[in-house]
C-alpha cells in the first residue's frame, strides 16, 4: 500500500504488490455511499412503516441524512492516530489512539457545517441527526460516548490531517457528491491538531458538542422524528459494514452492488410458506384455534395454548395467510429452542434423509437458523446437511449481511429484540427486520428485562406485524400488553388486545398426578420406572445437584445422561442431542439436568423429578411430562424436591411456587390448572424499559438485553491452540462456569481474542459430564 496515501482499512493479500482501491480513504467513502444507496432503495420505505412514519413524508429526508452521513462518516480516519494504527505501527495494548476515528469525525465535521448544510437542504437538525449517526456507528459495551479522558498511552496531541491530497480530494468528492455547489471549505489550509490533555482539549470540545446534541434531541420530545433517528443511526451501519466487508472481488459472478438489492429480494415465494403448513398439517383440517391465528389481521396478535397444542403450526398458517411474502423470524428464548424449532419445521431429518419433496422446498425457500452458536449446531445436530458449502459461505459474507437473504429465520430472541439495547446483530440485521414478521414463542419464559425490550419493541415498532405465544402468562404481564396496545402506540396504530385460547380439550385433558414419595427420596421410584423400561426426566435448579443426583443414581447402578451449561458448545450440543435420542428412542432413559432442559428439550417422559423453583419453570418443566398424551391416557406422575438452598432463585420466587403448588389437586392435572392458578398471582407489571437505540438520540450505548447472572466464560489452555488456528471457532471451546473460588486470581490469566485462558489444573472437564472448578 502507497505509504503517501490515507488508508481507511488494512488489507493482506499474497496475490497483490498494491493496494486495492477500496482500502484507500475516499474509494471508502464512495464505497458506503453506493451500499447506501442501494440498501435505502431496497428497504427505505420498509424502514419508515415499521417506525410508524409516514413514507411519504419522510422518505426524501430519510435518504438525503442518510446518504449524508455515509458520505462523511469516516473523514476521522484522517489522523495521525489512525494512521499510523492501521498501518501497524501503534500498538494498541500499548499506544492506543486518543480518540477513535468517529469522533475525529465530529470535530472535523463542526468547521464543515455550513458547506455540508445544503446537502440536507439547509435543515440543522437533520445534519445533526447525521451527525449522531457518525458518532454512534461502532458501537460496543466498552466505548464511552463521547470519549470523556485520554487513554494512558495515547500521548498527548491527535492530529486531524485535513490537508492532505487524500482528504482534499474526498472532499472535492463530497462536493460532486452531495450538490454543494460553494467551492473547498477555506477552513483547512493546515492539518488541525488537537491536545488530548490540559485545557481547550479535544474532549471538551465534544463535551459541548453533546451538550448542543441533548439539547436538540430534547427539543424533539413530543415528535415523531425521535423515531426518525434510530432509523438512520442503523441505516448507518447497515452500509458500512457491507461497504466495506464485501470487496469486489468476493462477488464472483454477481456484480459489485447488485448482491444488495438481491439480498433483499430473498423473501418468500408466493405460496412457499403455505406448503410447509400443508406439509406438517398431512391429511387433518387445522384446529379451530389455529384458524382462528391465521384469520388474525391484528397487527400483534396474542396466541394463549398449552404445550403441544399445535401454537408452531398455527403460526406458519399466520404468516402463509397475512404474509405470504415477507421474511419470517421465528423467535425463540434459547439458542436450544430455536434450534429445535428449525430441526422440527424447516429442517426435518427423517424428511431430509429420503430427498422428500418438502426438503426440496425448505432448500429452496433458504431457511436458515441464526443464534450465537449456529455454525456448531448445523454441523452436530442437523445431520444430513453439506455444512461444508456453508462454512464457505460464512468465509464470503459475515455471518449479520445472511439475514439480509434469508427468507426464514429460526433465530434466539435476542438477534431481533436486541435492536433494542443496541446489540450488534440486531443493529446489522436491521433492514431486513424492517422487512419482516415475527413471531415471539415461549414469552412466558422471559425475565423482566426481556419481556420490557419486548414491549419496546412492540411500541417503537408499531408497523412490523408480530405474533406473540405461550402456554400461559400472569395478569400481570397481559396487561402490560394490553396497555401498551391500546394505550401506548402511535395514534392510528392502537389495537384491542384480544388473546386467542388454545384448544379447550387439550389444555383440560389430564396430564399428571403427584406422587407421593416417602422421605422425599426420589430415587427408589426413578429405579422403579427405569426398570420397568419407562423414562425418566430429572431437572434440578443448579450444576452441582445435577451432579449430586447423578451421583445418587449411579450408586444403585443406573446410566443417567448427564446435561446442564457447563460444557465446551460443542459438547453440549452432543449432550442435547444423545438426551433427545435417548428418549425418542426404544427402552428405557434418565436424564439428569440443569434448568437448560426446561425449553429446549422436546421430550415426553413417563416420571418428572424437579426441584421447587420459579412458577413459570416448573410449569416448563411440566410440559416434558406425558407431552404426548391422548384422551383417556393414564396420568403420569411428578416428584417436587426441596433444594437445600434457593439458589438461583429468590426465597420469594420459591415461597410462591410451594403456594401454587398447595393450590393444585393432587390427581388429573391438566395444562389448564397450571395455568390458571398460575395467572391469578398478583405479580407486579413489568416496566417499559428504556432503550439504548429509540432513546439515545445523539448518544449511543450498548445495553444489557437479559438480566445477567453471575460468572465467566473461559477457555481451556489446552484449546487454546486450535481457536489461534481458527478464530471463528472461539464459541466450539469457550465455558460458562460460575463464578471462581476464592483464592483463584483468574483475572491474571492470560487472554484470548479477550477471553480468559484458565490453566487445564484449574478446571476438572469431561465430555460427558462438563467442567468444574478444581478448587473448593
Amino acid at each position: 500500500m502507497h505509504p503517501e496515501r490515507l488508508w481507511a482499512k488494512s488489507w493482506e493479500s499474497r496475490n497483490l504488490t498494491e493496494a486495492p482501491r477500496y482500502a484507500y480513504f475516499a474509494e471508502h467513502l464512495k464505497d458506503v455511499v453506493t451500499s447506501a444507496e442501494r440498501v435505502l432503495h431496497s428497504t427505505a420505505d420498509d424502514q419508515l412503516s415499521a417506525l410508524g412514519l409516514p413514507v411519504d413524508k419522510y422518505r426524501d429526508r430519510f435518504r438525503r441524512i442518510v446518504r449524508l452521513a455515509a458520505a462523511i462518516h469516516d473523514l476521522g480516519k484522517a489522523n495521525d492516530h489512525f494512521q499510523t494504527m492501521v498501518r501497524g505501527q501503534r500498538d494498541p495494548q500499548v499506544n492506543p489512539q486518543g480518540l477513535r476515528h468517529e469522533w475525529g469525525t465530529i470535530l472535523i465535521v463542526q468547521h464543515l457545517r455550513e458547506w455540508l448544510l445544503p446537502a440536507v437542504g439547509g435543515q440543522l437538525l437533520d445534519l445533526q441527526i447525521a451527525e449522531w449517526a457518525v458518532a454512534g456507528h461502532h458501537p460496543a459495551p466498552d466505548h464511552h460516548s463521547p470519549p470523556r479522558t485520554c487513554p494512558p498511552g495515547a500521548g498527548t496531541d491527535i492530529t486531524l490531517l485535513v490537508h492532505h491530497a487524500d482528504f482534499r480530494s474526498g472532499l472535492e468528492w463530497l462536493q460532486s457528491a452531495l450538490g454543494v455547489d460553494l467551492g473547498l471549505p477555506p477552513v483547512f489550509e493546515a492539518d488541525k491538531a488537537f491536545p488530548l490533555t490540559g485545557n481547550e482539549n479535544a474532549y471538551q470540545s465534544l463535551a459541548k458538542w453533546e451538550r448542543e446534541a441533548n439539547r436538540a434531541w430534547d427539543s424533539l420530545e413530543r415528535s415523531p422524528d425521535r423515531r426518525l433517528v434510530p432509523a438512520v443511526k442503523n441505516c448507518l451501519i447497515a452500509a458500512d459494514i457491507a461497504g466495506s466487508a464485501l470487496p469486489p472481488k468476493s462477488h464472483g459472478p454477481v456484480p459489485m452492488w447488485d448482491w444488495i438489492d438481491q439480498s433483499f429480494d430473498s423473501r418468500p415465494k408466493p405460496g412457499k410458506l403455505k406448503l410447509i403448513a400443508d406439509h406438517r398439517l398431512g391429511k387433518d383440517t387445522a384446529r379451530q384455534f389455529q384458524s382462528a391465528v391465521a384469520e388474525s389481521t391484528s397487527t400483534v396478535t396474542f396466541v394463549k395454548g398449552g404445550c403441544g397444542s399445535g401454537k408452531t403450526l398455527a403460526a406458519y398458517l399466520w404468516a402463509a395467510k397475512n404474509f405470504p411474502e415477507k421474511r419470517l423470524y421465528f423467535c425463540y428464548p434459547t439458542t436450544g429452542t430455536a434450534t429445535e424449532g428449525f430441526r422440527d419445521y424447516l429442517f426435518p431429518e427423517s424428511e431430509i434423509s429420503d430427498g422428500s419433496v418438502l426438503a426440496k422446498q425448505v432448500r429452496e425457500l433458504g431457511a436458515e437458523l441464526f443464534h450465537s452458536r449456529r455454525d456448531i449446531d448445523l454441523e452436530i445436530i442437523l445431520a444430513g446437511r453439506d455444512t461444508r458449502q456453508a462454512e464457505l459461505d460464512a468465509a464470503i459474507r459475515i455471518e449479520a449481511l445472511d439475514a439480509w437473504s434469508t427468507p426464514i429465520v429460526a433465530c434466539t430472541c435476542d438477534m431481533v429484540l436486541g435492536i433494542v439495547q443496541n446489540n450488534k446483530r440486531g443493529l446489522l440485521a436491521w433492514p431486513a427486520l424492517a422487512q419482516s414478521a415475527f413471531v415471539f414463542d415461549e414469552i412466558h419464559a422471559f425475565d423482566d428485562r426481556l419481556f420490557g425490550a419486548l414491549l419496546r419493541f412492540l411500541r417503537d415498532l408499531p408497523g412490523l406485524p408480530v405474533l406473540l405465544m405461550t402456554a400461559s402468562l400472569p395478569k400481570a404481564r397481559e396487561e402490560a400488553l394490553r396497555k401498551v396496545l391500546e394505550r401506548l402506540r402511535p395514534e392510528g396504530f392502537r389495537q384491542p388486545f384480544i388473546p386467542i385460547p388454545g384448544p379447550t380439550d387439550l389444555e383440560e385433558r389430564s396430564r399428571y398426578h403427584r406422587a407421593n414419595v416417602e422421605g422425599h427420596d426420589p430415587l427408589s421410584l426413578v429405579a422403579e420406572t427405569i426398570h420397568s423400561g419407562g423414562k425418566v426426566l430429572w431437572v434440578c435448579n443448579t450444576v452441582k445437584r445435577v451432579m449430586e443426583a447423578a451421583a445418587g443414581a449411579e450408586q444403585l447402578g443406573l446410566h443417567p445422561l448427564i446435561y446442564h451449561s457447563r460444557y465446551r458448545y460443542e459438547d453440549r450440543v452432543e449432550r442435547h442431542k444423545a438426551v433427545i435420542d435417548a428418549f425418542r428412542g426404544t427402552g428405557s432413559a434418565l436424564a439428569i439436568c440443569s434448568q437448560v432442559a426446561e425449553m429446549s428439550l422436546d421430550l415426553s417422559a413417563d416420571l418428572l423429578v424437579t426441584d421447587l423453583a420459579t412458577v413459570p419453570a416448573m410449569i416448563q418443566r411440566l410440559g416434558r411430562l406425558n407431552r404426548r398424551a391422548e384422551k383417556d391416557w393414564p396420568t403420569k406422575p411428578f416428584v417436587v424436591v426441596e433444594p437445600d438452598n434457593h439458589l438461583p432463585y429468590s426465597p420469594a420466587d420459591l415461597q410462591s411456587a410451594r403456594e401454587w403448588l398447595a393450590r393444585l389437586p393432587v390427581e388429573n392435572i391438566s395444562q389448564k390448572h397450571l395455568s390458571d392458578l398460575w395467572e391469578q398471582t398478583g405479580d407486579r407489571p413489568p416496566d417499559l424499559i428504556e432503550s439504548a437505540w429509540l432513546d439515545g438520540g445523539p448518544i449511543t450505548t450498548v445495553s444489557e438485553l437479559r438480566e445477567s447472572s453471575p460468572g465467566i466464560t473461559v477457555l481451556m489452555e489446552s484449546d487454546r491452540s486450535k481457536v489461534r488456528d481458527k478464530p471463528r471457532d472461539m464459541g466450539r471451546y469457550s465455558i460458562p462456569m460460575p463464578p471462581p473460588p476464592r483464592g483463584l486470581d483468574w483475572k491474571t490469566w492470560p487472554r484470548e481474542r479477550g477471553m480468559p485462558v484458565a490453566p487445564d489444573n484449574e478446571i476438572n472437564y469431561c465430555k460427558l459430564r462438563g467442567a468444574e472448578w478444581r478448587r473448593k
